[in-house]
């Protein structure tokens, strides 16, 4: 059964910039907040691209996402960042970079709500 993901708003994507965990890969960066409810943003790293070019990256970003959403944990808030080379790479290749990213931040949280006190 897949979820249902909803947009995130101008105000929540700016939110979650502003208070989410910023995780960074090879192609990919993704920044996550737990809030309640799924949602989801996409964008790409702030460089001047033709809007043909710009919609077709955010296109691929949305494709991984929907190969690995089953992944993503429910209470989570993200916005998935793509960086130059999501336009030649392959969408499995995303996947896997988003899937791996997904883990990380899954370990980083249980991790975080294991040990509140900690300083590590």
């Amino acid at each position: 059964m897949t979820k249902l993901w909803r947009r995130l708003s101008s105000k929540e994507f700016q939110q979650l910039f502003h208070e989410g965990s910023f995780l960074s890969g090879k192609l990919l960066c993704i920044n996550v907040k737990t809030r309640s409810g799924p949602a989801v943003g996409f964008t790409l790293k702030k460089k001047k691209r033709d809007a043909v070019v710009r919609n077709f990256m955010r296109r691929r970003l949305r494709e991984a996402f929907l190969k690995v959403q089953e992944f993503i944990p429910s209470q989570w808030q993200i916005v998935i960042i793509g960086l130059d080379d999501v336009k030649s790479v392959p969408i499995d290749e995303l996947s896997a970079e988003l899937y791996r990213l997904v883990q990380l931040g899954i370990r980083k949280w249980n991790h975080e709500h294991e040990n509140p006190s900690s300083p590590y």
